[in-house]
């Protein structure tokens, strides 16, 4: 009796065919504790990137703090791929939900171990990105996070990549025949898989866009107030104000000034800072300087544009996203990191009769 046989040309589409299912899903169990961790860290760590740039409500907003045009404008000065970054800023739009949705879905990919190889390739190229442009000018190299970002990535790449021969040996047929319907049947299990999978990636990634979305209302109906912190999300290089006085000291001027008060000068201990809110929306932050003089700057790094705080025990701004250190009792002057030029000056003034610091209108 005739019996079908494998030929090398079957025998070699049936190990593709095992390869692809090996390699589109990994599954934790089957993975080191090294490469676990590797892989929830970068997961996890592109997945948040992705959410807080669409919760952020001014990130797709011209003008404000964190406008992705004004982020790619600042960071194409010195960059090896300022011609990319000129282009990409002519469609700030487009770029940054590509952007934002892209690690969304990266970082849904590799927590479910869905392309897991794609995935990494992806995160890698982002990561490459950005060591060329916002994290460039960081010396030493070793202190810019985006580089270790673009290795890492990599190295979990040829992992997985090094691990499919493998995968694909264990999970072959042991026998070695195989009849023709039974491989057309697998080949269409497994494209239906993928399509489920695929479909798995874009559900989560939509979700987690809604989600984020939701947040970003909720903060744009939240003002901000209260104590000075730094925050890590990448914002942009603000509108430089206009010249204004070294500080405020309070006005001759009997009749009261009308603006924003941003509190009481006697509540304000010397040296303390207070965060306010500026009229355009740039986050800013006071300094009493002495009895009867205050000084304002921006919270926004003159070098990439992240949100600075500030550090009690040393007295300075600092930039959590590059180390850009600035002094408030000196005109905010760069002490150390990338930064070009301080940080800018708001106008603000003292009221005679309140005594309140007020931002005026």
């Amino acid at each position: 009796m005739r019996t079908w046989t494998q030929t090398p040309r079957k025998q070699e589409a049936g190990s593709l065919t095992t390869l692809a299912a090996a390699s589109v899903v990994e599954s934790w169990e089957r993975q080191s504790r090294a490469l676990r961790l590797l892989r929830a860290f970068l997961g996890v760590t592109f997945l948040y990137a992705g959410i807080q740039k669409l919760a952020d409500p001014n990130f797709f907003q011209p003008g404000r703090p964190t406008f992705i045009g004004a982020q790619l404008r600042a960071f194409a000065n010195g960059s090896p791929i300022a011609p990319l970054l000129h282009l990409l800023a002519h469609f700030p739009t487009a770029t940054g939900v590509v952007v934002a949705l892209g690690e969304t879905a990266i970082g849904v990919a590799v927590l479910l171990g869905v392309g897991a190889i794609v995935a990494a390739s992806c995160g890698c190229a982002i990561s490459t990105v950005l060591w060329l442009s916002a994290t460039w000018h960081i010396h030493p190299f070793f202190l810019g996070s985006d580089s270790i970002y673009a290795v890492a990535w990599g190295a979990y790449g040829l992992s997985m990549w090094d691990a499919r021969p493998r995968r694909a040996t264990e999970s072959r047929p042991a026998r070695a025949t195989q009849s023709r319907y039974s491989a057309n049947s697998a080949a269409s299990t497994l494209d239906r898989r993928n399509f489920l999978r695929g479909g798995m990636v874009m559900a989560g990634t939509l979700g987690f866009a809604v989600f984020a979305r939701l947040l970003s209302r909720l903060s744009e109906a939240t003002p901000s107030s209260g104590g000075l912190s730094a925050a890590g999300t990448r914002s942009t290089r603000a509108t430089r104000a206009p010249s204004t006085p070294r500080s405020a000291t309070p006005s001759s001027s009997s009749s009261p000034l009308r603006g924003q008060v941003i509190g009481s000068l006697d509540k304000l201990k010397v040296g303390q800072p207070v965060a306010f809110t500026s009229g355009d929306g740039t986050p800013a932050a006071l300094f009493r300087l002495s009895k009867d003089k205050v000084v304002a700057y921006s919270r926004v790094c003159t070098h990439a544009g992240c949100t600075v705080g500030y550090d009690p025990s040393t007295k300075v701004l600092y930039c959590p996203c590059h180390g850009a250190e600035f002094d408030p009792r000196h005109g905010a002057r760069v002490l150390a990191g990338p930064a070009p030029v301080p940080l800018p000056k708001i106008a603000v003034a003292i009221d005679p009769t309140t005594r309140n610091v007020v931002l005026p209108s």
